[in-house]
């Protein structure tokens, strides 16, 4: 049987963020793995935000996320997984803009950061949330990643 109180507690929607590794040195390229899962059964998000928060010192290869929007640019109009329509870099985060979230079909994609410069980094949470539906939200803890000389 259903507990609600434990219902209760999963995000509607999870967003995971990965790290292929948490130590580098200034030049390199960290790639992030980003993964986006409506956890209701026939649920479905039309229009949601993915909102990436960016570690200080650090550049976003915003080629990779390019690449993305024109990938799904391509795909047929029935095409019915979620697609990346657009992105946008604030300085201290990504703003992805996603189409056709549902449940059953996560949307997975990666991207590249290069670190500039030598420091300890906190990564800011990351968020997802359904545009027409706030309450639809999900958060990534905040990581660390070291950056040596």
């Amino acid at each position: 049987e259903q507990h609600p109180e434990l219902v209760e507690q999963e995000e509607l929607v999870t967003i995971d963020v990965a790290y292929d590794r948490t130590e580098i040195a200034v030049n390199d390229t960290v790639e992030v793995k980003v993964t986006v899962t409506l956890n209701q059964p026939g649920g479905k998000a039309e229009s949601a935000l993915i909102d990436l928060g960016l570690p200080p010192g650090f550049t976003v290869l915003s080629e990779d996320l390019a690449a993305l929007v024109a990938r799904f640019n391509e795909m047929p109009e029935d095409y019915a997984l979620p697609t990346i329509e657009r992105f946008e870099l604030t300085g201290r985060q990504i703003l992805l803009y996603i189409s056709n979230l549902s449940y059953g079909n996560p949307l997975t994609f990666t991207y590249r950061l290069r670190a500039k410069f030598p420091l300890i980094a906190q990564v800011p949470a990351s968020a997802t949330y359904d545009y027409y539906n706030p309450e639809v939200a999900g958060e990534a803890k905040p990581q660390i990643i070291t950056v040596n000389p």
